[in-house]
């Protein structure tokens, strides 16, 4: 096997682009609780790439047989990078991202143990339960900005971003539910489009991102936040909205296109 495609097969299954937004949603925690220092910004995002790395490849591995049937050209189902690999590096990953932490402080040392036994947790059983699986995820995401936060000192900026990010991966998590259906009915994943239908996915997806576009002008107009903010808000909500659009004849490959769109976001 050439090595330009086994570094490919690495840089897939650890979800670079997914890696690069949980980093920088930790210097953006940081930065808004007024952080400055340079060693703990890059310290921040390390760790953030680190556990995005490590939750995403195990996350792969629990999935293998799943993706097997959804995305059958997925490194380990399509036998670019081997099961046994992937949980080892995944586990080492998630470890020296934990360890890694401390040096922020102990908070952040326990906060970045809670994210890693998580996401080995939401791959290993709670995305099968139904409702708490897309909890997890969206609470995760919303967590690397708390994470960045404890580094500096927490305040009602970095609840508010916390808050948008959770609701954002709330909906996207449903309209994945779409997605991945047909595999999920496969091995017994509950999610709302397995146990109801992919209508009811899509339904709920439009709901908590209505709600999210509806309270993303709050800082704007009653905590003073900058036009450059509300700019930024509205192309998010622009991406969201679109999203939705997307969907709306629920087929899994418009699904597929939908949450790939609201990586932007």
């Amino acid at each position: 096997m050439q090595r330009g495609s086994m570094v490919k097969a690495w840089l897939s299954i650890a979800r670079v682009g997914n890696d690069l937004a949980l980093g920088i949603a930790t210097i953006i925690g940081y930065i808004l609780g007024g952080g400055t220092k340079f060693t703990d910004i890059v310290i921040v995002f390390i760790v953030g790439f680190l556990l995005g790395a490590g939750g995403n490849i195990v996350n792969d591995y629990f999935d293998r047989y799943v993706d097997a049937i959804n995305k059958p050209w997925r490194p380990i189902p399509s036998g670019l990078i081997s099961a046994k690999t992937a949980y080892r590096v995944s586990i080492s990953l998630l470890i020296i991202g934990t360890l890694t932490s401390f040096y922020l402080s102990y908070a952040n040392g326990i906060i970045a143990f809670i994210a890693s036994l998580l996401v080995y947790l939401y791959s290993y059983k709670l995305k099968k339960v139904l409702l708490l699986g897309n909890m997890v995820v969206a609470f995760l995401v919303a967590l690397s900005i708390i994470f960045g936060g404890v580094a500096a000192i927490m305040n009602i900026d970095i609840i508010i971003a916390s808050l948008f990010a959770f609701l954002l991966n709330v909906g996207r998590e449903f309209l994945k539910g779409i997605e991945d259906v047909e595999g999920d009915k496969a091995m017994g994943i509950k999610t709302i489009a397995t146990v109801y239908n992919t209508f009811t996915a899509y339904i709920l997806a439009f709901i908590v991102f209505l709600i999210l576009v509806a309270i993303s002008f709050i800082p704007y107009i009653m905590l003073g936040y900058s036009i450059i903010y509300l700019i930024l808000a509205l192309g998010v909500d622009v991406t969201v909205l679109f999203s939705l659009y997307i969907t709306r004849d629920l087929s899994p490959s418009n699904a597929f296109k939908a949450t790939r769109l609201l990586k932007l976001s």
